[in-house]
């Protein structure tokens, strides 16, 4: 997790300390959760709450705001992409049991293809289709995302699984990035408190998809090595 205007505040003194205490944030990645593998993703998860505490938006809001740690464990960030529907009939309930609020990060494109095309369309758009999942639909509804509003976290992760450098028009900008953050919006009662790029790409002031991520109205991006607070 990083804040690049908190990190000259608080010194490296305080981050060199918190990192040996262990109090950051480990975000954990899963994709398809397939339910031949229901087993081993209860046994991750709870490997994890074994040495890890489960975290909210709130808590990463808390601990940049106040520079201080206020759990006794570091966190992790339990995050699911890709709008897979195993992830709402396998991990969502796995979640569940063991008290978990996971993030789902669903690419919103997804959810509005109709089953006799979401091979393609995965295909197409870089999404994995499991060979051990023959038969569709694969892919979660919004009425399935609304569901898991109500449990859990729901961030952005583009329109159709896009990569920040292939965002570069205004209307590439609407698609991948506003419309998905009004969707989800509206779907969830609220903004989504993170975007993610596909392959974990932070978004860089002076492009037209980082500056569209930076003005969002979205406190945190999601990459491949940090938590980075975006927004007030």
């Amino acid at each position: 997790m990083a804040d690049p205007d908190r990190l000259g505040v608080l010194g490296r003194d305080f981050h060199r300390d918190a990192l040996a205490a262990g109090a950051f944030v480990r975000v954990v990645n899963w994709h398809n959760t397939p339910e031949a593998r229901r087993d081993d993703l209860r046994a991750q998860l709870a490997a994890y709450l074994d040495h890890y505490d489960p975290l909210l938006p709130e808590d990463l809001d808390r601990f940049v705001e106040t520079g201080r740690w206020h759990r006794d464990r570091p966190g992790f960030v339990p995050a699911f992409y890709d709008s897979y529907r195993n992830n709402v009939t396998v991990a969502a309930p796995v979640c569940e049991e063991l008290g978990i609020s996971a993030w789902f990060y669903p690419p919103t494109a997804l959810l509005e293809v109709e089953p006799e095309q979401q091979r393609a369309f995965a295909l197409e758009h870089d999404v994995t289709i499991l060979d051990e999942e023959p038969e569709g639909p694969w892919f979660m509804t919004w009425d399935d995302l609304a569901r898991l509003a109500e449990r859990h976290v729901v961030a952005a992760h583009t329109a159709s699984h896009a990569a920040a450098r292939m965002i570069t028009t205004p209307e590439d900008v609407e698609r991948e990035i506003h419309a998905p953050v009004r969707r989800l919006t509206e779907v969830t009662g609220r903004v989504p408190p993170a975007f993610a790029f596909l392959y974990g790409t932070p978004p860089v002031p002076g492009t037209p998809a980082g500056d569209a991520v930076l003005g969002s109205g979205v406190r945190w991006a999601t990459t491949n090595t940090s938590m980075l607070r975006i927004a007030d």
